[in-house]
This record gives structure tokens, sequence and C-alpha cells, in this order.
């Protein structure tokens, strides 16, 4: 029996997947796995290394940290299925992954509060502007963004015990005019993890580990495609090699430096359709 041979009868062994979508996946999946394995003639050594490297990124898997996310984002997996699934053409902002950082249940802060602790180091930024349909440029009222982003030192509140619950994280609702405003800190850039697998990978392939600096947005309304999208801080040289390959031109924002903070005014379009959510990778 050869190869091709062999294939079609795992397929075969998958042919009875009742639901149409998951009977295709499954299918596609075993033809791409066995090409690959056909193509580069893959050794049990090799075979052996892949299954250990599954077995360790398992092990940097949990309720903080999701290394296989993570390796989903930097191979540029993720961002691809954004780009798929969320062609917008017609609005300024673009569609990002949503990373795996982001936390449900964030609290919903007052208009113009602040997302960072009193005691939070870094220098503020307001940022204000406008929830709109991308096709009538109207402003749509009680939309909610939910944000976060990390701190100067690069670290989650997840990952830094030194910052308390929910920090840097909030949820805001525009008023009857779409008017949203809060006040972020302003971004740094930072590493992903690299004390995993995901790091020896790019370690072995010469890239920096480096997100440049940028703030999460989720914006949903009713009725509405929900936004998921970055922030990005305009001139920020990191921004063409991002490491996970998110950041580009329509994600760019102008910081603009008043005295001793910085102003961002940013609106939000929105596509009608349906209304939904992603999951979270931090419950």
């Amino acid at each position: 029996m050869n190869g091709s041979d062999f294939t079609h009868r795992v397929c075969e062994a998958y042919s009875k997947i009742e639901n149409p979508r998951v009977n295709a996946l499954v299918q596609s999946l075993i033809k791409h796995l066995h090409a690959y394995v056909q193509e580069n003639s893959l050794t049990e050594k090799e075979w052996e290394f892949t299954w250990d490297f599954l077995a360790r990124m398992a092990k940097f898997t949990h309720e903080e940290r999701n290394e296989f996310l993570l390796a989903a984002d930097v191979l540029g997996v993720s961002q691809l299925i954004e780009i798929l699934n969320h062609h917008r053409p017609e609005s300024e902002v673009g569609y990002a992954l949503v990373g795996p950082f982001y936390r449900e249940n964030a609290p919903f802060r007052a208009r113009g509060a602040a997302i960072a602790s009193d005691d939070t180091a870094g220098i503020r930024v307001k940022i204000y502007g406008k929830v709109i349909d991308d096709s009538t440029g109207k402003p749509i009222a009680n939309a909610v963004l939910d944000t976060w982003q990390a701190a100067t030192n690069g670290l989650y509140e997840t990952q830094d015990p030194n910052q308390p619950d929910m920090n840097l994280r909030g949820k805001f609702k525009t008023d009857e005019n779409g008017n949203y405003e809060l006040v972020a800190l302003m971004p740094t850039p930072y590493p992903v993890p690299t004390d995993g697998p995901v790091g020896e990978l790019l370690k072995v392939a010469h890239r920096h580990p480096l997100r440049p600096a940028h703030i999460h947005f989720i914006v949903s309304a009713s009725n509405y495609e929900t936004l998921i999208t970055q922030i990005f801080v305009s001139g920020d040289d990191i921004v063409k090699t991002d490491v996970v390959f998110t950041a580009s031109d329509n994600m760019m924002g102008n910081f603009v430096k008043e005295n001793d903070h910085y102003e961002l005014q940013y609106d939000f379009q929105l596509t009608l359709g349906i209304s939904t959510y992603p999951e979270a990778p931090i419950k």
C-alpha cells in the first residue's frame, strides 16, 4: 500500500461524520497532515520531537496562559483567521486577533474613568471618540467598549502579583450620541512569553519576541458584528516586525502629547450583523 492509498483509507474511516462542515474539516485536516508528512519524508525522530514539543506546550497551558494560542499567534494563524473572516474594506479600523491575555468579566467603569489603579506607574492617555455605523456614519448608543492592556513593565495583571485584580481592564458604554471616553496608560512594547516551547521556536527563527505598543479593544453593540481590534502608536518601528503579525496601517493611533499626559481621538466603525463575543483565554 502506498502513501496515497493509505491516506484514502484513513479518510474513509472518518467519512461517516454526520455534520457536513465537521466532516469536511476533518477530511481536509487528514489530507493536509498526511501530505506534510509525505512531502517532507518525516523521520521517526522528527515525529518524536513533534509530539514531545506539543506535550511541553500542554505543560505551559493553564488558566492564566495558553501556549497553543500563543503558538498560533506567532505563526500568523490567528491573524490569518481574522483576515479571512472579517474583511472590512469600508472601515478605517482593522480587525485583530484577541490575543492570549483577554480576560472575561472586566468591570464596567464610569465614562472618563481610568482603567489603571492610582499607584500604577506610567504616563496616562485620555482616549475618546465615537462608535458609529460604518455604512451610514450614524452614532451607536449603548455600544460597549471592552479594553485591556499591559503595564509599563510589559505584564498583564494576571501575570503580575503586584497589580490589583482587573487592573488595566474595563468596560465602557457610549452615550446617546455614540461618544465614549476613558483614561489608560500610554502603551509600551513588551515581549510575549519566551520561557516555553514557543520561545524556543522564536529563538531558532531569529525572531524578536516583541509586540509593538498597543491597547486592546472589543467593541460590541446589538445587531452589529463585534469588532476586535488593537490601537498601535503611529511611528513605532516595531510595527513592521510585530511578533504576531497583527499591527497594520489601519490600526494606528495618533497619540498627542498634552502637558503631563497624552490624548488620542479614535472612532470605531461597526458593521451590521450578528453580535457575538470571543471566548476568553483567561476566565
